[in-house]
């Protein structure tokens, strides 16, 4: 990624079937849908098993993420919060400090966290010292923001002991992926972990755009991969792993790393609403 880099950018084309049009002219294998990986979540868990991939259970902890929401505060301290899509994301924040455990004495960095509330809650709930980093931000370590290529960040080896990606390691376009976790091998120390949720993980490596976004664009979408159109969905990219080029492009590239995925079970009862199916958590070794 480079500075210039936005991922919503403002100009657009207005009609979506002629940006489809002038994709296909671009992309060898197109579908005008969304990727929908829920008919297929147990061949997908089978695919991640047969790939050695270790893989766990993880149930929703119903009464728990009810307890967070309201500790966390967001319906008052966050009222404008991704007001249409709150439930998913306050459950991403939620798995992510069950996995992570933070305490008063952990260094947390919210990777590509636009405007989230995260830090402010690890902070106000865990006693962590939190950053936020982003693109978007102004480039360097402004107090508590880290502006600037993520792959690249202005902080010293072993700075942070947990970070997360929460709906954010998608739109890793190129290398970007790949490249942002060498950069965690060398950010995180000793046992520090990094919480990637949702994993979005499907049968066929994927990547999902808004053609209106991305048609008139020069966006490297990944050879190989199916591009499918996702009508109203306002990003310009969206990767979608394989359980193989999740290992190709993420576990064998950072060997310093022991990954694992949990699949989430009962999300149905937090809220019908919650589409994160899989989680990823890497922890340096």
């Amino acid at each position: 990624m480079s500075e210039a880099y936005v991922y919503q950018p403002e100009s657009r084309l207005s009609d979506y079937e002629q940006s489809v049009a002038i994709l296909r002219s671009k992309c060898s294998q197109l579908k005008t849908e969304w990727v929908d990986p829920r008919p297929h979540l147990d061949e997908i868990s089978q695919r991640i098993l047969a790939n050695e991939i270790l893989l766990r259970q993880l149930n929703a902890d119903v009464s728990g993420f009810r307890a967070y929401f309201d500790r966390a505060e967001y319906a008052t301290r966050y009222p404008e919060y991704y007001r249409n899509n709150l439930s998913e994301k306050a459950f991403e924040h939620f798995v992510a400090q069950q996995l992570l455990n933070p305490g008063p004495s952990d260094v947390f960095i919210d990777i590509a966290s636009e405007g989230s509330p995260l830090p402010q809650i690890m902070q106000r709930l865990y006693g962590s010292a939190s950053y936020a980093q982003d693109i978007m931000y102004r480039p360097g370590m402004n107090g508590t923001q880290i502006g600037g290529d993520a792959c690249s960040m202005p902080v010293s080896n072993g700075f942070a002991s947990c970070a997360t990606l929460t709906c954010s390691l998608e739109h890793f376009e190129g290398d970007g992926d790949t490249r942002l976790f060498r950069e965690l091998c060398r950010v995180l120390r000793t046992g520090g972990r990094v919480v990637v949720i949702p994993l979005y993980i499907f049968l066929e490596p994927a990547i999902q755009t808004d053609p209106t976004y991305s048609a008139t664009l020069e966006i490297p979408f990944d050879r190989g991969a199916t591009v499918y159109c996702a009508k109203g969905w306002r990003n310009r990219h969206g990767r979608w792993y394989s359980p193989e080029t999740l290992r190709s492009r993420i576990m064998d590239a950072c060997p310093e790393m022991r990954f694992t995925v949990y699949r989430l079970w009962n999300t149905d009862a937090v809220d019908p609403s919650i589409y994160a199916r899989f989680v990823l958590v890497g922890q340096r070794l």
